[in-house]
């Protein structure tokens, strides 16, 4: 209440009358109502009424304390009902980060379903390095973060959520259909740096399979999809990447993947978040969302590739 209880019960009793009538609107014994009056007429150095039997009347202070007051009421009304407005699109944003290719193509539709059921929710997204992340997470300047590698901290809550199939995609016509392990040297690399998680695995399997970072032909190193992208096309390079983040220029016939002779590679993606008894209302639904949502497509792609390979690697 901005302009406090001796005002609000001064305006009902202006309002209503008399002590009594007033009692009844604001349900409090009129010892109270009489209590908090006399103690505004104590503070404003003035009597606010005339008192005539059972009766009462404004004196001139009191028509303008009642002017001024009703004004002050309404304003005051008007600013709880913006700040409540504010409080509500506060506890209805989520604020939400990834630091994989991955994050940047699943979202989307994740939001999209979980808007349809939450139109009021708000979401605000960052890319950025699993460090930076981390640390906002924990200053809570973010609620949810999706990393494409597994976090190991005390304060975070960190569990598998989705699948990624790596490939090595390259220009359909100018890149072959298969090759062995042992002539990756032979091709150049288009390598992404924005994606620490796909950068490790990727390094993880070649390195067992016997091809250390060392030995490929890295010719350029990119931080932005869209430009490694390009010079793919041109048939400059071929790169390691997220099957979804190149799934419509597989389809459209404009990259095609490079299969690597008895090498297949996924990377999982992670849900983390703080481990906290305060988390916001509709973070715990969307995490209980994006969870369930996440590992339904988790569990359709390894059946695919189940049934498409009889392994998953």
């Amino acid at each position: 209440m901005i302009i406090g209880k001796k005002m609000e019960i001064f305006l009902a009793v202006a309002r209503a009358g008399s002590f009594s009538a007033a009692t009844k609107v604001l349900s409090i014994s009129q010892s109270v109502v009489s209590h908090h009056i006399e103690d505004l007429e104590k503070e404003l150095g003035v009597s606010l009424f005339e008192r005539r039997g059972r009766s009462i009347k404004l004196t001139e202070e009191g028509e303008v304390l009642y002017e001024r007051g009703q004004k002050l009421q309404l304003e005051a009304k008007r600013v709880e009902e913006l700040i409540a407005d504010e409080s509500q699109k506060v506890a209805n944003r989520i604020y939400l980060a990834g630091d994989a290719l991955t994050c940047a193509y699943t979202l989307p539709w994740n939001l999209a379903a979980f808007r349809s059921e939450h139109p009021s929710v708000v979401f605000s997204y960052q890319h950025l390095d699993t460090e930076e992340l981390i640390e906002k997470l924990l200053d809570e300047e973010l609620d949810i973060a999706l990393v494409g590698h597994e976090v190991k901290n005390r304060k975070v809550h960190s569990q598998q959520c989705y699948l990624d199939e790596i490939v090595l995609v390259g220009h359909p016509k100018l890149m072959p259909d298969s090759i062995n392990v042992k002539e990756l040297p032979n091709y150049p690399i288009g390598w992404i740096n924005s994606d620490k998680g796909l950068s490790m695995r990727v390094t993880q399997v070649l390195s067992n399979a016997g091809m250390p970072l060392s030995k490929l032909n890295i010719f350029m190193e990119v931080e932005d999809l869209t430009i490694l992208k390009s010079f793919m096309r041109t048939g400059v390079a071929c790169a390691f990447l997220p099957r979804i983040s190149v799934e419509d220029e597989i389809t459209h016939g404009i990259m095609k993947t490079i299969a690597i002779e008895g090498i297949e590679m996924r990377r999982t993606t992670y849900l983390i978040h703080r481990k906290t008894k305060h988390t916001k209302e509709i973070v715990q639904q969307f995490i209980k969302f994006i969870e369930a949502r996440l590992y339904e497509e988790n569990r359709k792609m390894v059946e695919s590739s189940q049934q498409a390979s009889g392994s998953v690697g």
